[in-house]
């Protein structure tokens, strides 16, 4: 939205990842502990720290809204991120924002489930339950 271009191009999940890590900063500890997977843990544990970049230095002509916003939806931790109600409700989209016409979903989304440790033929289970969940 900002520069017409990803904020982080990773060629591969790692490469992302040190795309992300080196505009958000090294995660904090309370921010590792809400990574469920070990091994990811660990391997952010190993990387050498790095600090947060100002979004103001990456997107200098942006409205100071916008720049809010997106550090409240680029926070590490998940459960100090915006939700999907403040975005939307947030000063930089209010001309967009129409609370009789957001619906809200019944219950959060939750990440309680590791997918990626799990056997092949098990995902592509789970993946069938999924889809047959919405047909009639």
């Amino acid at each position: 939205m900002l520069s017409n271009r990803p904020i982080f191009p990773g060629k591969h999940y790692l490469d992302q990842l040190n795309h992300i890590l080196g505009i958000l900063g090294s995660p904090s500890q309370e921010d590792l502990n809400c990574i469920i997977n070990m091994k990811a843990r660990n391997y952010l544990q190993s990387l050498p720290s790095k600090t947060k970049v100002a979004w103001a230095k990456l997107f200098p002509k942006s409205d100071s809204k916008a720049l809010d916003l997106l550090d409240r939806m680029l926070t590490f931790n998940p459960n100090k991120r915006i939700t999907v109600e403040e975005a939307l409700a947030h000063p930089y989209l209010e001309q967009y924002y129409d609370p009789t016409d957001e619906p809200v979903a019944e219950e959060p989304f939750t990440f309680a489930m590791e997918l990626d440790d799990l056997p092949k033929e098990r995902l592509k289970e789970l993946i069938f339950q999924e889809t047959a969940r919405f047909q009639p």
